[in-house]
């Protein structure tokens, strides 16, 4: 074999790197078991709810005593601030989901930890998407109408009926979400002059201080954008998912520049060795650095990228430019300013074939107005469905060993891991 054909110091050179090579090896499938981009990752760490479900139980628990008949509300309506006064408006767009409803969970954690200046300051709606609203589970419960400040159907916003009736008749989901999206959008914008508008779809939980989180980061874009740092913006993403935070396959000729350039450093390297050092020359044959090069720093190099880009290199806690890989549309912060144009761009995709999903569509608007997409690094929300429309089953199950299978694939590693205990996160500003 050609092992033997090595002298002795040539083998124990290749003998340690063969230890070192299983050990990194060992090193990086544990480093990146919850790295979707990695070729180590494994489904059930990483999607393991685990700051999620404390959040989870938090808002259930919170909405107990508001499930009881005759339950009174801190701050009642009549002492929230007026529309205008408003920082932001959230708009929460429900249906019927196949398996498990989770409106009650993303209403309430959005609000259990606010303040009362907090929770004044904002104006939460709820538009429940069918044309029969009493069909949806949480339509009739006692905490909705005592902690949502509009409860809105399809009554009671501008809704095109004959157009919704056909398209839940053709179960036309794209086209409908599509709608739904717009009138719940057009819902907050017109029911106050909120700076900002908050979309969350039903499905989401929230970690404890997303709103001083978000409302600070917010603060310091409109700060860099005064400052010229920063260009116009269309939204800010609350949620995002590493699942596209990988290796870009659109990106190969850079990885390939850098990993030729990494083995033609080390070729350098060590034919300057053999020239300068004597004691080299016996070690550094060419048959040597034919190895070297051409099996051993590759094998580096590959397991550098099977271990996963978001392992080698996270997203550091702030605000981030993300006008590419963004995914979805589970929370979403937008710029007042830039709502309308967006609303009439959503009506015109409604009746475009083929019809895009509705996070495509906003970011072919982003892309057409050169506006920016940000996002804030850990996630604010984390996306906890039992079950997605998009899978397109006849029959729906409960399936995997977590209650939060539609979330899978549309899911974030980071925010179960960056706030698992209250207090022990800091958060940093761009």
């Amino acid at each position: 074999m050609a092992f033997f054909h090595f002298n002795r110091k040539q083998r124990l050179l290749l003998i340690a790197y063969a230890i070192l090579f299983f050990f990194l090896l060992l090193l990086c499938r544990f480093w990146s078991l919850r790295d979707p981009g990695s070729l180590f990752f494994e489904a059930t760490e990483g999607y393991r709810p685990k700051y999620s479900l404390a959040r989870i139980q938090e808002s259930l628990d919170y909405l107990t005593v508001y499930n009881q008949s005759g339950a009174t509300y801190p701050y009642p309506p009549i002492e929230y601030q007026p529309p205008r006064d408003k920082a932001a408006c959230v708009g929460i767009v429900t249906v019927k989901r196949p398996l498990q409803q989770n409106l009650a969970t993303t209403v309430a954690s959005i609000q259990d930890t606010l303040t009362p200046e907090q929770r004044r300051a904002l104006s939460i709606q709820v538009l429940f998407a069918l044309s029969d609203p009493t069909e949806h589970p949480d339509y009739n419960q006692t905490w909705l109408s005592t902690i949502v400040d509009h409860v809105n159907t399809y009554e009671t916003v501008d809704a095109p009926h004959v157009t919704i009736a056909s398209l839940e008749k053709k179960k036309d989901i794209k086209r409908k979400s599509l709608l739904d999206y717009r009138l719940g959008l057009q819902a907050c914008y017109d029911g106050s002059d909120a700076p900002w508008i908050v979309m969350l779809e039903d499905d989401v939980v929230a970690q404890r201080n997303w709103y001083e989180h978000t409302m600070q980061s917010v603060r310091r874009i409109e700060e860099a954008r005064q400052h010229g740092q920063l260009q116009d913006w269309l939204y800010v993403r609350l949620f995002y998912t590493e699942k596209f935070l990988g290796w870009n396959s659109e990106s190969w000729p850079v990885y390939l520049f850098w990993s030729a350039l990494t083995v033609a450093i080390v070729a350098w390297v060590a034919l300057a060795a053999r020239r300068r050092i004597r004691a080299a020359q016996p070690v550094l044959t060419n048959p040597f650095l034919l190895v070297l090069c051409f099996l051993c720093v590759p094998a580096l190099i590959g397991l550098f990228f099977m271990t996963g880009r978001v392992t080698w290199f996270p997203m550091e806690p702030g605000v981030h430019v993300m006008n590419s890989h963004g995914c979805c549309s589970q929370a979403l912060l937008y710029n007042r300013a830039h709502v309308p144009e967006l609303l009439r761009f959503l009506a015109e995709r409604e009746d475009k074939t083929p019809t895009k999903a509705v996070d495509t569509v906003i970011e072919m608007l982003a892309g057409k107005e050169g506006l920016e997409r940000l996002a804030i690094s850990p996630s604010q929300m984390q996306h906890v469905g039992a079950a997605s429309y998009k899978e397109k089953k006849k029959k729906w199950e409960w399936e995997g060993p977590y209650r939060i299978k539609g979330a899978h694939g549309v899911w974030s590693m980071g925010f179960e891991t960056a706030y698992t205990q209250q207090g022990s996160y800091r958060w940093f500003d761009m």
